[in-house]
């Protein structure tokens, strides 16, 4: 791993490492990857170790303290990223449209990322070193897409004539120690009904090394000309899903007492159902798939507004945008929960995914342009209190404008982006009191 930067003064450049040296050992341990050397760091038991680098075909070690390069001054270059080779009929990348963040066109499969980040991977670019190094350095636990155990519906889903069977190679990581974390996207006509029954059969066959399974509709934009024709999650589908996982997932309590298989919360709207009860989730292993935010969500909300209760807004409104499949819960939350505030108006106002289509409905995939043009055509608010899951850690929605460019296309100066409404809620009453 070359080194990019060396911090002045640093003990690293007091030592006399310099840019553009190679990285190639840690007490003894070969290094490839990011992986590798907290692996080597982290499994030594010397307060100091040798290290070696390469510099034009000369190695160089110095003995240096096990900690990471970065605490000593070196900054080294990034991982190169495994790219899918996979062409699956329900991509999401593949269904957007152009002019969005670069970032949200990579299409990595890379079980690193899928152990250090939560990344799912399909294990179809998998090589016999790399499940050796898995199993050897315990990279535990990994995120596998499975979407089906019948390896012709799989290959079909995958786009890939040629991807390996793959409960070999789950039952290769879990024989090994390895927690396997799986999911299993719905298409329907495809990989619900009696193939999904079947999936999670196999899945749960793997035993404690399968550590939860969420099925999540698939998501179709309105950008797939030229892609493979799907059916979205109807709400007759969405009920027969249920009825299927919910079957699964009583006979998995009962033999192991503890829910291994989840549905995801649009699941649940989409049938007009109500999500199961808040402890049914376990410590919330698939939250990232949308498994138990609802849940969640109303949680914190009742557990801190509680402690608003007895204020007086002074007659104050404050309107929360979000996604439109999930409003209604959201707005029944706020309310029931803020009612003890007098003079506070809670509104919940549901944004059209105008630019990848009216069937995404979550939060975290609206535009800045569409929550913009919603708030300029909504009522009067004091605040107009955004979803935090809209925008990235850089602080830009998909379609790359930040809060700032919101509030200029919006015509409006009192928007906020939050993922805590509560904390948001008191700040305002605050701020208007």
């Amino acid at each position: 791993m070359k080194v990019l930067r060396i911090e002045s003064g640093s003990e690293a450049a007091c030592a006399g490492i310099r840019i553009g040296d190679d990285l190639v050992e840690i007490d003894g341990l070969a290094i490839g990857d990011g992986i590798d050397v907290a692996h080597a760091i982290g499994w030594t038991d010397h307060d100091d170790v040798p290290v070696v680098f390469e510099r034009d075909g000369d190695r160089m070690e110095f003995v240096l303290p096990s900690v990471h390069p970065e605490d000593l001054g070196i900054s080294l270059e990034p991982d190169a990223l495994r790219t899918c080779g996979n062409r699956c009929i329900f991509c999401f990348i593949d269904q957007l449209p152009r002019g969005l963040r670069s970032s949200l066109y990579i299409k990595d499969e890379d079980y690193r990322l899928s152990f250090t980040c939560g990344n799912y991977v399909t294990l179809t670019n998998m090589s016999a070193g790399d499940y050796q190094r898995i199993l050897a350095q315990r990279l535990s636990p990994l995120y596998v897409s499975v979407h089906a155990t019948d390896d012709d519906v799989r290959r079909r889903l995958l786009g890939n004539a040629d991807a390996p069977p793959v409960l070999p190679a789950l039952g290769r990581l879990t024989g090994g120690g390895i927690t396997v974390h799986a999911q299993i996207v719905v298409c329907p006509g495809i990989n619900d009904g009696d193939v999904l029954d079947a999936t999670l059969r196999d899945l749960t066959a793997l035993g404690d090394g399968l550590a939860s399974v969420a099925v999540v509709p698939v998501g179709l934009t309105s950008h797939r000309d030229g892609l493979p024709a799907l059916r979205p999650v109807s709400p007759e589908c969405a009920r027969e899903t249920l009825a299927i996982v919910n079957r699964w997932r009583t006979r998995v309590v009962n033999e192991r007492q503890e829910p291994i298989a989840y549905a995801a919360d649009e699941f649940y709207l989409l049938a007009g159902l109500d999500p199961p009860h808040l402890e049914d989730y376990g410590d919330f292993p698939q939250l990232e798939n949308g498994v138990g935010l609802l849940r969640r969500f109303e949680r914190d909300i009742v557990d801190g507004a509680a402690r608003l209760h007895g204020v007086d807004a002074e007659a104050r409104v404050i309107t929360i945008l979000t996604g439109t499949l999930a409003a209604p819960f959201i707005e029944t939350t706020v309310r029931e929960a803020f009612s003890g505030v007098e003079g506070l108006d809670l509104r919940v106002l549901p944004v059209v995914n105008q630019l990848l289509g009216e069937s995404v409905t979550v939060a975290g995939l609206l535009a800045g342009r569409d929550i913009a043009d919603t708030i300029r055509d909504a009522a009067a608010s004091d605040l107009f209190l955004l979803p935090g899951e809209a925008f990235n850690t850089e602080g830009v929605t998909l379609d790359g404008l930040t809060l700032e460019n919101v509030r200029d296309r919006a015509e409006a100066n009192h928007v906020e982006a939050t993922s805590d409404l509560v904390a948001a809620i008191e700040r305002s009453l605050q701020e208007g009191s």
